[in-house]
C-alpha cells in the first residue's frame, strides 16, 4: 500500500520541483523585484542612451581614440573651482582604486565646444574632452538636477549617472560590478574596429 501511494505521488514531487522554481523566477522577474546585492549606487539609464564619446574633441590636445575604453566623465561649465577639484580627485582615486582594471578605463572632464579656454588644467591621465552644447547639456543636467559623474561603457553608451553631490564609492563599486560582467575582449575588439575606420 505504501509503494502505491509513493509511486503515486513521484510524478507530482518530480512535477513541483521542476515548476515551482520557474513560477517563483517569473513572479520576480514580472514584479522587478531584485534582491539587495543587485541594487545600483547611481541611477540607471534606461534605455542605455548612445552617446558616441569618439566625436569629443580635445580641448589641449587632439582626443585619443576612446572606442573599447570605459569611462568615467564629469561635466563641468565654468572653470574648475575647489568643488571641482575635488570631485575629479574623488573620481580619480575611484579610477586608481580600480587596480588591475585601471587600464580599461578613463576619466574625462567633459566642458561644452562653445568655451574657449580649458575649465581644467592638463593632468596626466586626465582628459579634457569638448561635446557639443546640446549633449553637454543633457549630461550636466538630468530633470533639472546637476550631475556629478557618468559611467560610459566600452561601446559608448551612457550607462550610468550619479547626481551632486558626487558618492565616489557606490560610483566604484557599479564600475567594478560592470567591469566584471564585461568582456575585455570585446573591449578589444571594439577598440581594433575603430582604429580601422
Amino acid at each position: 500500500m505504501i509503494e502505491r501511494l509513493k509511486g503515486r505521488w513521484q510524478p507530482f514531487a518530480l512535477l513541483a520541483v521542476f515548476t515551482l522554481p520557474t513560477a517563483a523566477a517569473m513572479m520576480m522577474v514580472f514584479s522587478d523585484w531584485r534582491p539587495d546585492s543587485f541594487t545600483n549606487n547611481g541611477d540607471l539609464v534606461q534605455p542605455a542612451e548612445a552617446i558616441n564619446p569618439g566625436q569629443w574633441q580635445g580641448v589641449v590636445e587632439p582626443a585619443p581614440v576612446l572606442a573599447g575604453d570605459w569611462l568615467i566623465v564629469t561635466p563641468q561649465r565654468g572653470d574648475c573651482a575647489a568643488a571641482c577639484r575635488e570631485r575629479v580627485d574623488q573620481l580619480n582615486r575611484a579610477q586608481i582604486a580600480l587596480d588591475r582594471d585601471i587600464e580599461r578605463v578613463r576619466l574625462v572632464v567633459l566642458q561644452p565646444e562653445s568655451r574657449q579656454t580649458p575649465v581644467f588644467e592638463p593632468v596626466p591621465g586626465i582628459l579634457n574632452l569638448a561635446a557639443a552644447d546640446a549633449q553637454f547639456e543633457r549630461l550636466a543636467r538630468h530633470d533639472g538636477e546637476p550631475m556629478a559623474a557618468h559611467i560610459v561603457d566600452y561601446r559608448g553608451y551612457h550607462v550610468m549617472r550619479y547626481p551632486q553631490p558626487l558618492d565616489a564609492s557606490g560610483l566604484l563599486d557599479d564600475l567594478e560590478n560592470l567591469l566584471s560582467l564585461a568582456k575585455e575582449e570585446a573591449e578589444r575588439r571594439a577598440l581594433e574596429e575603430a582604429v580601422e575606420q
